[in-house]
């Protein structure tokens, strides 16, 4: 009788292990996947070499018959991944174990009457082992092997085993730099999920993408039931139609994780776990596309990056149906692509420039029967008509959060401090759900949160980071340390040595970040760091491996900053360090604020020398980095940055210190100009962040009113807008927040100062019953100032609304109250009358769009009959004005995208529908009511056009 599975394993296991070390990944993922490991020992095994790795597993497969057999039926499904001798191996082995187990047939795991282990149900009848014609053809079938003829085998294995190589480790730039070596970094312990959901949104441009994204995850969590969508789903079958997509998009800004996503995809396929419909999967990156200058071909293209595959590319193009095309990043490509050019014919030994060979595999005029996935950011965006599915990377969700955070710290009470005190912050909570984000935050409270608290090794001499500019300061600080310091025991060094260290080097970066920043470069190569007094081997040695990233791409030889914010964070420091002059500050912060240069006759600051000019996007692009600098200005303040500086701020002639000349700055701004909305908030980000209490108090008083009508607000833009106005003295005449899906997270964090706002506009604001009920504790108050209050559009509900009914019993100052489409009910109408018959200040009631019933019409015509100042407006058609004003409203949402998602939100559209036809239900005479009933029938036809438009007209998700 032939030795067991296990006897045979043990006497191999020599050799086993040199076949196998040099890709242990396939491996040790297939026998976790087929229970023969623990989920948990998989993953403990990823932390250790390869050899150790593979050693581990055959220990702990050896255990058993069960196991063993199991591992060498994993063996099999594996072996292309593996040299040749291990493949011959495999067939002589198996065969010969096959025969053996098959004499040994009464031996049975079922027999001995235990649950089946996926291990037992994995050889079912053991089927798999008997060598039999039927097995060969059906081993044959299996999609992995069945579609490869003998010469495609070979240069499809060492694809597969070049994109694991290149896929499996995540890069971890605090380790280290570039690939990390140690165990955390590998993509299956340290991916998280991400929030991917279909897209069906325009994008502002003109906005820094952050901003955008933060607003629109806002709205989305508050009112979308989103669908979550894997990666390796992208090109599943979608519709009615069941037909799987061939063109998808990937749209998501800087960090997001879109590049991250399409590796785990990658990783997936390569060790055959997904897709495997594919039998190729090419990966090309569009900053690599760029180095391309002559026409080519898609065979020269493909030839060239994927050479092993030279002799055969014919025949893999040759079934077009089973290749998948991933292009990462239409955003950095250098070339222009022109969408509305006519398509031309072709084919794949068709020598075109590369943006025209791209083009066409987008449409799909070039191999339409392959399927493509393009990822971009917003900012650089392929019209949707190329494509049957587009998604929108949305980052994490809170609990991935807490999962990364997790899985960052392998102390768990650690990991729960930093994920608390992430989630009580509100610029960190805001920032966090973008990944990498997510990972600056947790590299920068690190050492604040370490298990040895009561050490006093670290050198940061601060609190935990509160806001942004703080965080990323903390960030380079802990790189810049880790490296300036490696190898000594002086870890409690002070700050001003260490930073002195590397003055020159962070000098040289930071000018390369703000001169290259101005001119929106991102991407560098080896010159352009010469030419800043960089070198690769700096890069390589220093901190500096922390901060920019080697696109090791074949031969590309270029460079760039992790991510948009870490230039934008050294480009401000840069100037913090440079700036010295008041004079010059102020003329900087015109610069890149406003765009204004200064004038020939004054004595431009260096960092304005060059002959520069800034469009108005370019300055709305600066707005983060205009935060940078102000937080840092603030760090410099305080002495953080001795050891960096040349010389000491300078006094104004007059003895004003610096805090003095920028109270005055922003005094002016809010002062003497018309600011943009957008612009306003950028301002007040900036004083949040410089954070310095004589400053805001001298600007504060000058705002007395403020527009940011449809600016989509964060928590973060709420927690600004609080911290400046919480030091004004005054009322404020308006504070319009219309359309800015600030939710009730964003209205608690306003409401402090509500009670100061004359007219306060909350329209259309993502806001539920807790709103109506802060609300009505800013009406009670005895502080309270509101005259008019808009709370239209929001889901108030008829519990919310009875907590507004009692708060205007005793409120003395509300003049105007507006209730559109807010979800009340007849039971929101219970204490309407007792409540507003005692009310003396209300002199217009609207309530229309509400489904109050009769019994609650009732109670308005009583109210009315007891309060005949009160002007209620609960019908439509009742009232002239009203309609004009919803028709102009309806033109308005028809043109505006956003407003239009706002308004679907809160079925508004469809509740105005409802009123106008019962309102249209009563009498209607002459003069007057009969032009109501025209406005009411035209509102009536305008709406239902609106609903019945398409989708890429009416917004409609």
């Amino acid at each position: 009788m032939s030795s067991t599975a296990q006897q045979l394993l043990r006497s191999q296991r020599d050799v086993l292990l040199e076949w196998t070390r040099v890709h242990p990944a396939p491996l040790l993922r297939w026998l976790c996947d087929a229970g023969v490991l623990s989920h948990a020992h998989y993953l403990s095994l990823l932390e250790r070499s390869p050899s150790n790795a593979i050693a581990q597993a055959l220990e702990t497969v050896c255990a058993s018959e069960e196991s063993s057999r199991g591992f060498l039926q994993v063996l099999r499904e594996v072996q292309d991944y593996y040299c040749d001798e291990l493949q011959v191996w495999v067939e002589r082995h198996c065969k010969e174990r096959t025969e053996g187990i098959k004499e040994a047939k009464p031996v049975r795991v079922e027999e001995k009457k235990k649950p089946k282990s996926p291990i037992s149900k994995l050889f079912k009848g053991k089927s798999k082992f008997t060598v039999t014609p039927e097995v060969k053809v059906e081993e044959e079938l299996k999609p992995r092997r069945s579609v490869k003829s003998s010469h495609l085998r070979v240069p499809l294995s060492a694809h597969r085993n070049t994109l694991l190589e290149r896929t499996e480790r995540l890069t971890s730039y605090a380790e280290g730099g570039g690939q990390a070596s140690n165990s955390a970094s590998h993509i299956e312990i340290r991916y998280t999920d991400l929030f991917v959901t279909e897209d069906n949104e325009s994008f502002d441009s003109s906005q820094h993408e952050y901003f955008t994204l933060a607003s629109r995850r806002a709205r989305i969590y508050a009112h979308q039931a989103c669908q979550r969508i894997c990666p390796h789903h992208l090109l599943s079958p979608q519709g009615t139609t069941g037909r799987p997509p061939k063109r998808v998009k990937v749209k998501g800004i800087a960090g997001i994780g879109k590049s991250v996503a399409v590796q785990r995809l990658i990783y997936e396929w390569a060790l055959g776990k997904h897709m495997r419909e594919f039998t190729c999967v090419f990966d090309l990156r569009f900053r690599e596309l760029n180095l391309i200058k002559a026409p080519l071909s898609l065979l020269d293209l493909l030839e060239d990056r994927f050479r092993y595959f030279k002799t055969v590319l014919p025949d893999l193009l040759a079934s077009p149906g089973s290749l998948l095309f991933i292009l990462d990043g239409l955003d950095e490509f250098k070339y222009q692509l022109d969408w509305n050019a006519p398509d031309r014919d072709i084919g794949v030994d068709s020598k075109v420039p590369v943006s025209e060979l791209i083009m066409a595999m987008i449409k799909g005029s070039l191999l339409p029967e392959s399927s493509v996935i393009l990822t971009s950011r917003p900012s650089t965006d392929a019209p949707k008509r190329f494509f049957q599915r587009c998604c929108v990377v949305l980052g994490f969700e809170e609990d991935q959060v807490k999962e990364y955070t997790s899985k960052f710290y392998k102390d768990p009470k650690v990991s729960e401090k930093v994920y608390n005190y992430i989630l009580d912050n509100d610029n960190l909570f805001v920032l966090s759900f973008i990944p990498l984000y997510c990972y600056i935050i947790c590299t920068a409270l690190a050492e604040f949160f370490s298990s040895q608290e009561d050490s006093d090794s670290w050198s940061l001499e601060l609190n935990p980071p509160r806001t942004v500019s703080e965080v990323y300061y903390c960030y380079l600080f802990t790189a810049i340390k880790h490296h300036a310091l490696k190898g000594k025991a002086e870890r409690n060094t002070l700050r001003s040595e260490v930073l002195s260290l590397v003055k020159q080097q962070l000098t040289n970066l930071g000018r390369l970040a703000y001169e290259n920043l101005l001119k929106s470069k991102i991407m560098f190569d080896i010159q352009d760091l010469e030419r800043y007094g960089l070198t690769p081997v700096d890069i390589q040695s220093t901190f500096l491996s922390q901060i920019l990233v080697p696109l090791k791409e074949e031969r590309v030889e270029m460079f760039s900053f992790f991510h948009l914010t870490v230039q934008e964070h050294l480009a401000a420091l840069y100037c913090a360090i440079n700036l010295s002059k008041q004079g010059h500050i102020i003329q900087a912060l015109d610069f890149w604020c406003f765009g204004e240069i200064p004038p020939p006759s004054t004595s431009p600051t260096p960092l304005l020398s060059q002959d520069l000019h800034l469009d108005q996007t370019r300055v709305e692009n600066l707005q983060m980095f205009t935060r940078f600098f102000m937080g840092l200005l603030r760090t410099r303040l305080g002495g953080q940055l001795d050891g960096l500086v040349l010389a000491p701020l300078e006094v104004g002639l007059e003895g004003e210190d610096i805090p003095t000349r920028l109270g005055i700055w922003f005094q002016n701004q809010f002062k003497g100009r018309q600011l943009a909305n957008q612009t306003a908030l950028n301002l007040l980000h900036c004083l949040m962040e410089l954070h310095m209490k004589e400053v805001t108090s001298r600007v504060a008083p000058e705002i007395r009113s403020l527009n940011l009508f449809k600016i989509k607000l964060s928590v973060v833009d709420c927690a600004a807008l609080h911290y400046v106005l919480q030091f004004s003295p005054h009322r404020l005449k308006e504070l319009n927040l219309g359309y800015s899906n600030i939710g009730n997270r964003g209205l608690s964090r306003l409401a402090p100062i509500l009670h100061r706002c004359e007219s306060l506009y909350l329209r259309y604001n993502c806001l539920e019953r807790e709103a109506a009920i802060l609300e009505s504790a800013v009406l009670k108050s005895n502080e309270c100032q509101v005259k008019k209050l808009f709370m239209c559009g929001n889901n108030l509900g008829p519990e919310g609304v009875l907590k507004l009914w009692n708060a205007l019993e005793q409120n003395t100052t509300l003049e105007e109250l507006y209730l559109d489409i807010t979800g009340i009910t007849e039971r929101g109408t219970e204490n309407i009358v007792n409540c507003l018959s005692k009310n003396t200040s209300l002199k217009t009631l609207t309530i229309v769009g509400n489904d109050i019933g009769e019994v609650g019409k009732r109670r308005l015509r009583e109210l009315g009959h007891r309060r005949p100042g009160l002007q209620i407006i609960g019908n439509f058609v009742d009232d002239l004005g009203l309609l004009k004003a919803y028709l102009d409203w309806v033109e308005e949402i028809r043109d505006d995208r956003d407003q239009m998602d706002s308004v679907k939100n809160a079925d508004a559209l469809q509740s105005i529908l409802k009123g106008l036809r019962v309102g249209a239900g009563g009498e209607n005479g002459e003069g007057v009511e009969g032009e109501n009933t025209a406005k009411a029938l035209e509102l009536e036809t305008k709406i239902l056009e609106l609903l019945n438009a398409p989708t890429h007209l009416a917004g409609v998700r």
